[in-house]
């Protein structure tokens, strides 16, 4: 990861003071090579969800509260909105080829990558830190592989997903919050052991 990747979300000096611990149970990734696009769209129009898909070279998830994974991760967010997580690399290409997909479509895509910083929690104390501060029931015949959900952690409002892969966890929040929240997992990792990595 470049040092402006960091840098981008003012974490880099966060980042240097964390001491990881010797033997860790939970994973606190700081995903900043990832970029954001916001879709707008109406399912019914299924000729344009059809050629999204084509883009993306996987589906839109139309069932509420879930994602898919492929090339880039796509989290419903509403009725009519998703969030497309792929390499920071690629966003704005992708961005223009989703516009070219959907010409003449009422339908919006916005770049959101500067407005959006993502974290990956793993290892097996996972679900016990962000049980700490999560106002969702992570229980997990509640909360399956594939689902994700807006709520509140530490009196932040996030996107969390769950996946059956590590980081089993990804935490979108937003970029003025994202200091806050590294500090709270930080401390609430720390009883467990906790390693910091930027993948």
């Amino acid at each position: 990861m470049s040092d402006a990747a960091v840098s981008r979300h003012g974490l880099e000096n966060l980042l240097d003071a964390a001491e990881s611990a010797g033997e860790a149970r939970v994973d606190v990734r700081v995903l900043s090579d990832h970029g954001f696009l916001n879709l707008r769209l109406d399912p019914q129009r299924r000729e344009a969800v059809d050629s999204v898909a084509r883009v993306l070279g996987q589906p839109l998830p139309i069932a509420a509260n879930t994602f898919t994974s492929g090339e880039h991760r796509v989290y419903w967010l509403g009725p009519d909105e998703w969030m497309i997580q792929t390499d920071s690399e690629r966003t704005a290409n992708l961005g223009s080829e989703l516009g070219e997909a959907l010409a003449g479509v009422h339908a919006a895509i916005n770049d959101v990558s500067g407005g959006q910083v993502a974290f990956g929690l793993g290892g097996e104390s996972a679900r016990t830190v962000l049980v700490k501060g999560c106002t969702l029931d992570l229980n997990a015949r509640v909360l399956r592989p594939g689902q994700c959900a807006r709520t509140g952690l530490a009196k932040a409002t996030i996107l969390l997903a769950f996946a059956d892969d590590e980081p089993a966890w990804t935490i979108t929040v937003a970029r003025s919050r994202a200091d806050y929240l590294f500090r709270w997992l930080a401390r609430a990792a720390g009883p467990h052991g906790v390693r910091f990595s930027m993948p």
